[in-house]
């Protein structure tokens, strides 16, 4: 990446801070903003498997980032205006630092 582009992106970021409880993204919900976790924990879960009953959780932290539906759309040359939805809820554990793209 040049160093243009990368002045670019980081123009855009924006902080946030997340406490406890708080969602920072609901599964299904569009997805216009991806998070990159600074400081904190967050607790990334799907009630979606395709059948009854189906769960999956994980927690991520420093270093990861969510929401990456929309990079996968956003270098899909064929992606209509319709943003793509979050497939996950991220909730956060512990209060978090993060950045907003």
């Amino acid at each position: 990446m040049n160093k243009t582009m990368l002045d670019c992106i980081c123009e855009r970021l924006k902080p946030v801070l997340g406490t406890k409880g708080m969602f920072l993204v609901r599964e299904g919900d569009p997805v216009n903003q991806m998070l990159f976790i600074i400081r904190g924990h967050l607790d990334s879960y799907t009630k979606n498997g395709g059948h009854t009953g189906f769960f999956d959780s994980y927690w991520i932290g420093p270093g990861y980032f969510c929401s990456e539906e929309l990079l996968t759309w956003a270098l899909d040359l064929r992606h209509s205006i319709i943003l793509p939805s979050s497939t996950r809820t991220v909730k956060v554990i512990a209060e978090v630092e993060a950045l907003f793209l």
